[in-house]
Order: C-alpha cells, then structure tokens, then sequence
C-alpha cells in the first residue's frame, strides 16, 4: 500500500534546515546567500511562482531581488 507524504510538513523541514545552515555559514563570515530572478513580461501565474520563491528564499535568511522586464524584450535584448 502506498504512503502518503505531507508536502507541506516536509517543505516546512526544508525551509527550516535551510535557515539554520545559512546562519551557520554566515557566522563562519559566509556572505549571504541569495535569489536573484529576471522575469520578462507580466503573466499573473508567473508572478505567483516568483513571489513564493521570493517569500521562502527570504526565509531562509537569502537576499532575493526580482527584475522584471518588458514583454516585448527580445531574448537578444535580454542576453
């Protein structure tokens, strides 16, 4: 019979362990970590999945900046 996992228990785990290692890094004189992303133009599911990683990066201690580009930059232009 198969096991059920609770996704969000064990995210919450990862989140937490991340946290306490990043802390351990920059106690030893680590510069902190961190999220940088480059969206290009405004899809609402795109800026949904941004801002959950911008939340979690920054709980875990991340500096986290987002660029956002307009939709009609060329991937020449982006490049």
């Amino acid at each position: 019979m198969a096991e059920l996992i609770d996704g969000k228990s064990v995210a919450e785990d990862v989140v937490r362990r991340v946290k306490a290692l990043t802390i351990e890094l920059m106690e030893k004189g680590a510069h902190k970590p961190g999220l940088a992303v480059v969206i290009v133009g405004e899809d609402p599911a795109s800026q949904v999945y941004v801002a959950s990683k911008s939340r979690t990066a920054k709980e875990c201690g991340f500096h986290s900046v987002q660029h956002t580009l307009p939709a009609e930059m060329s991937e020449q232009e982006l490049l």
